[in-house]
Formats: C-alpha cells, structure tokens, sequence
C-alpha cells in the first residue's frame, strides 16, 4: 500500500486473496525448508529425553501465549475497519499481557517442572518465557500488514525473523548450549521481527485515522477468539501432556518429534490459508455476499486437498523422510508418522472451517466444534493410558478433529454456506488420492534405509500422479482453482456450459459468482 492510500482500507477481492495466499504460501515454504534443516541439526545433536522436555515446555508456554496475545492478532485480521487507533491500543493491550505472562513464567517454571518430574524443563521455561515481552507487539503488526494487503513485506519479516532465530539456536548449541539452544530461537526470532518493522520505514503498516479506542474496549472481542483457540490448543496438546506424564521424557521426546514433522507443514499451511482467506471472508460477511455465495466452499476444498491428498501422502512418504531427517535412535518417532500426519490433516481442515464460523460469528458451532474435538480427544487418550500404547495416544488425536470436523459440516448445511454431500464428496475424492499416494509411498519404501524408502516412495507415487492428472477434472480442488483464475479450463471450439462435464459446470458457476463479488 502506498502513503497515499493510508486513508482508505484495501478492497479484498478474489484476485487479492489469492495473490496474499501465493505470497503467504511462498513464504511458509521457504520456512519449512529452514525448519527441516534446523530439525535434521537438532535431531543429531539433541537427544529424545531433552527434547521431550523441551516440547512440554513449548506446550506450556504456547498456552500462555494465547493469554500474551489475547486473541489479538485474529482480531485485527477480521476488523471490519482497522484504523490507527486500534492498531495502537492492540499493540500496547498485548504488551501488557506479555509482560504479565513472562513475570507467571519466571515465577512457576520450577513448579511446572516439578509437575512433569523434570526438573531440566525449568531453566527451558525461563529462556522460553523471555519471548512474550516481544513476541505480542510482533504478532499484532504482522496481522496489520496482512490486513492491509502488504503480505510480502510480512512474509519477508517473518522469513528474516525466523531465519536468525534459528541461526542463533545452531550457534548456541554448537557452543554447548544444549538443549537451552533449542529455547533461544523464538525470543530471537520474535526480537529480530519485530526489530525490522520498527526500524525499517517502509515496514511499518500503513492505517487510516479513526476515533481513539482504549487497550480494554479490545478485551472482549479478542478475549473470546482466545478463549476458542485455548481450547483448540489444549486438545492437541494434550496427548504430548499425557505421554510425558505416563511414558516418561523417551517416548515424549519420539511422539514430539512425530507431531512436530507432521504439524509444521499443518501449521505453515493453515497460517497461509488463514492470512489470505479470513480478510476476504470478513468483507464478503460485511456485505452480506458469504451466504449464497463460494467463498466459504473454496476456503473449505482448499483445506479438504491439503488435508487429505497432502498428508495423505506424508503418512506414507513421511516415516522415511523423518528417518532421513533425524538420523538412527528415532525408530520410535518414524513409527508413528503416519498417525501424527492423519492428526495433522485433520487439524488442518477443522481449523480451517474455524476460519469461516467465527468470520461469520458462528459463536455456537465453534463451541461446539471445540467440546466435540475435545470430549473425543480425551475418551481416546483415556483409552491410550489404559492400554499402555502410544499409537492409540497418536490416534486420538485424528479422531477428535475429525469429530469436530463433522459438526462444522452440520452447522454450514444450516446456514446454507455448503451442503453436506457437497463437502463430503470433495473429501471422499480428495481422500481417495491421498489414500492412493500413501499407499504407494508406503510399499516402495518397505524394508528400507531411509534414502532409499524415500526415493522408491517417491518413484512409486508418480503413476498416481499421472491419473490424476489425467483425471483432474473430476477433482474438486481442480475445479475451484479455474474458477477462482488460478487456472483456465480448455473448452472445445463449439461446445456450449451443457456440454461440459459436471466439474466445468461447478467451476463456471463458481467463476461467475468471483465476477460478481
């Protein structure tokens, strides 16, 4: 945006919405590059007891950092207006709640250690806390910036944040500092974000004016997007919380390392979707254009793919790859991929439809979205401890988001956003990719080293590939990116919309209702 245009919101269109996605998702690749790179570091020079530590005191201070960013950063991405004013008192309501939060830490970290019987979690803690006096004030002008359209620059600060967050935790451990290392890259990352926004003119967002608006008027709105994400977190932190309550650091440190490499691509991908799609469904809501149109139902097949054909996919190309990543002594963890990535997917697609219920202030179906995901989730890791088996922890929970998952499918058949056969027809055909190139990943990867499991893998997928290809379209994900411009349907010279197969006919009408919006 230029100075000239501070005075006016930028309209979010289709097009828009698709050129911040490219940009968002061009970004989280780069990142996941650094963070599988960082991950095959810390895999050879961490081991799976200090890591467990580290991954319950991440957990911990991730639940505290819903309190530090109050939901604040979900609220600016969908303000209907974001003027400066708000910004402002976003921005110093966060700070306070940071600075609240590092006091909790410092002050509890011995006894939260005490509560895990491990007391090297504590010092973790410590440095880990250090993050919440930089990271809100970070958070909430990285959302400005995507709110207002500027997505590259918030890629490229992110992208510059992250990148010496984790050249600081290699250097840290490559002195010895093992595994505080491990703690030091988010203070650095956030510090350094937020370093370059501030000091770098062009960086800094551009809003229109507006009435002044104090920090608390921000409490109630961005306290009850908190509290929704509070309970999505503790729901999938609750089986790393259980392991390393009944099966000791070993094991935390395995399933930690599962769910991380499954959940790092689920994360990079929902923060794309999320930064993209939520501007344009808030302005779709505004003007009363969300119900009867496609926005919702493109926001949802995006996800469905990714969810299913992408980590379909991982389940079985995955076990190699993080073999591959992490060196010997991690059999346990590639044991358990393909659970951790099914949890991943379906994490991915029920946050995703979080994305369209509270955009359309769905407050109900959210809640119970959440008591589904989390009432499943618990019955399934009360039958884990039971059973002594961390495969059913890992399966618990896939089974609570995709519970969850089906009661938004409900609640958007009665709100006339998207028909239940709708969804589960782009899910089953999604699925049913995902299910043929994991399965073929999986068998050529049987029996063998890593390298070589992840190159048969590779080579085995490519006839299921090529079908789809053949058939693309007939794929739902197919059909939405012509229609949304990203592609264009080849059309006989003659033929006429009744001539074309189901799928054109969905994406034509799809088309029409982007030129409309």
């Amino acid at each position: 945006m230029k100075p000239a245009d501070a005075d006016h919101a930028p309209s979010v269109g289709a097009r828009s919405a698709l050129h911040w996605l490219g940009w968002n998702w061009s970004g989280s690749a780069v990142l996941l590059v650094l963070q599988l790179a960082y991950t095959m570091y810390t895999g050879r020079t961490v081991t799976p007891g200090a890591f467990g530590a580290y991954a319950i005191a991440l957990t911990v201070i991730q639940l505290l950092g819903y309190v530090s960013n109050s939901g604040l950063a979900t609220h600016v991405l969908r303000a209907g207006v974001l003027t400066r004013p708000a910004m402002r008192a976003a921005r110093r309501l966060g700070t306070a709640c940071g600075v609240i939060c590092f006091l909790v830490v410092q002050a509890a970290a011995p006894l939260v250690g005490s509560l895990w019987d491990m007391p090297e979690m504590t010092p973790l803690l410590r440095l880990l806390g250090c993050q919440f006096l930089i990271q809100p004030a970070a958070t909430v002008v990285m959302a400005t910036l995507r709110r207002t359209g500027r997505a590259r620059t918030a890629v490229t600060c992110e992208l510059a944040g992250q990148a010496s967050g984790i050249a600081v935790g290699v250097a840290l451990i490559a002195l010895g500092w093992n595994p505080l290392g491990l703690a030091a890259a988010q203070p650095a990352a956030a510090a350094v974000t937020l370093a370059i926004v501030t000091l770098r003119p062009t960086a800094r967002p551009a809003l229109p004016p507006g009435p002044p608006v104090r920090a608390r008027e921000l409490l109630a709105p961005s306290g009850f997007l908190a509290g929704f994400g509070l309970l999505e977190f503790i729901g999938t932190s609750s089986p790393t919380w259980t392991a390393g309550h009944f099966f000791g650091a070993g094991a935390t440190g395995a399933y930690s390392r599962a769910s991380y490499f499954a959940g790092l691509p689920s994360q990079v991908l929902f923060q794309g979707l999320n930064s993209a799609a939520t501007p344009l469904l808030a302005e779709r809501r505004a003007s009363d254009r969300l119900v009867g149109g496609r926005a919702a139902e493109h926001v949802v097949c995006a996800a469905s793919a990714a969810a299913f054909v992408g980590f379909g996919a991982l389940c079985g190309l995955g076990p190699a790859a993080l073999g591959l990543l992490l060196g010997p002594g991690w059999t346990l963890a590639t044991a358990l991929v393909p659970l951790t990535a099914a949890g991943a997917g379906m994490a991915l697609l029920c946050r995703s439809g979080m994305i369209v219920d509270q955009t359309r202030h769905a407050g109900g179906v959210v809640l119970a979205t959440q008591l589904t995901a989390l009432s499943t989730t618990f019955a399934g890791i009360a039958v884990a401890v039971a059973e002594q088996s961390l495969v059913l922890l890992a399966a618990a929970a896939a089974l609570g988001q995709a519970a969850g998952h089906l009661v938004q499918i409900g609640g958007w058949h009665r709100a006339g956003l998207l028909h239940t056969r709708t969804a589960l027809r782009m899910h089953a055909i999604h699925a049913v990719i995902g299910a043929g190139l994991g399965g073929a990943a999986a068998l050529g990867g049987a029996g063998r080293p890593p390298a070589a499991g992840f190159g048969y893998g590779l080579v085995c997928m490519l006839p299921v590939v090529l079908l789809c290809a053949l058939l693309r379209r007939r794929i739902p994900l197919y059909a939405v990116a012509a229609a949304t411009g990203m592609l264009r349907f080849p059309r006989a010279r003659h033929a006429g919309p009744e001539s074309l197969g189901a799928e054109v006919r969905f994406a034509a009408a799809a088309r029409d209702d982007v030129k409309g919006s």
